[in-house]
This record gives structure tokens, C-alpha cells and sequence, in this order.
């Protein structure tokens, strides 16, 4: 064992094929960590652009308080548009609230009963339709009966 290592010392480092091997690979690792390294620029550095204010001038020469503003009252003008068109306003009074209620409930009833009603046609004559053409269910008052008579011994 102690011969081996006089042996061993005698050859030159890295001689063996795995020894390098790791070199080489120890040297290729070392190569690219380098070239990722930046090199500092000579270049001032950039202004820090300045701070964003009120006073801003954003576009067309308009301020950044002009353009909140006109934005504010394109938003307002759209929700008050809607609640006129959709009439959404919020009852304010528990008064108002049973109101409404009410008035729904009548406005419901009220069509229901339209519903309900037959239409034109079967509750008046028809002008220029058939006057003589009497209907098989009715019953014939005595008033009918007695106008039908003398329109008969009229014609005779």
C-alpha cells in the first residue's frame, strides 16, 4: 500500500482521463459564469422621470385635474341618464316604500281583469253587419217579440 502511493506521487496531476474530464468542466463552467457578468456603462445614468401631480400635463395640454374631472362627470351624466330612463330612483320613506307596493298590486289586479274581459266584437254589434242573424242562445225579450210582430203586419 505504501508503494502505491510512492507510485502515485510520481505522476503528474490530472493525468488521469477523469481528472481531466472535471477540469474541463470546471474551466467551461467558470467561462460562462464570466461572460454573464455586465460590464458598468460610461453612460449617465437616466433622469428619474418627474413626480405625477395635479399639475400634470397629460394630453392636449389639459391637466391631470381636467381630465379626472371631464371623465367624473361623463360617468355622472351616464348614470343619471339611466336611472330617468329605467326610473330606478330608491324610495327614501317606509310611506313610499308601502306606496309603491300598493300601486303595483292595482296596477297587477287591473290587468288581470283585463284579461278577463271578452273582446270588442262579442259585447257590441258589428256596424253594417247582420242585424237579423240572431244568435241560437239568446232568449227573445217580450219587447223583441212584440217590435218583430208589428214590422210583419207592417209589411202585410
Amino acid at each position: 500500500m505504501w508503494e502505491q502511493g510512492k507510485e502515485s506521487m510520481g505522476r503528474l496531476p490530472f493525468s488521469s482521463p477523469f481528472s481531466a474530464l472535471g477540469f474541463g468542466v470546471l474551466s467551461l463552467a467558470f467561462a460562462l459564469a464570466g461572460s454573464q457578468l455586465v460590464e458598468p456603462s460610461t453612460a449617465p445614468p437616466k433622469p428619474k422621470p418627474p413626480p405625477l401631480t395635479k399639475e400634470t400635463v397629460v394630453f392636449w395640454d389639459m391637466r391631470l385635474w381636467h381630465v379626472v374631472g371631464i371623465f367624473s362627470l361623463f360617468v355622472l351624466s351616464i348614470i343619471i341618464t339611466l336611472c330617468c330612463v329605467f326610473n330606478c330612483r330608491v324610495p327614501r320613506t317606509r310611506k313610499e316604500i308601502e306606496a309603491r307596493y300598493l300601486q303595483r298590486r292595482a296596477a297587477k289586479m287591473y290587468t288581470d281583469k283585463l284579461e278577463t274581459v271578452p273582446p270588442l266584437t262579442e259585447l257590441t254589434e258589428v256596424p253594417g253587419g247582420d242585424k237579423k242573424k240572431k244568435k241560437k242562445d239568446t232568449v227573445d225579450t217580450v219587447a223583441i217579440k212584440v217590435e218583430e210582430d208589428e214590422k210583419k203586419e207592417g209589411k202585410k
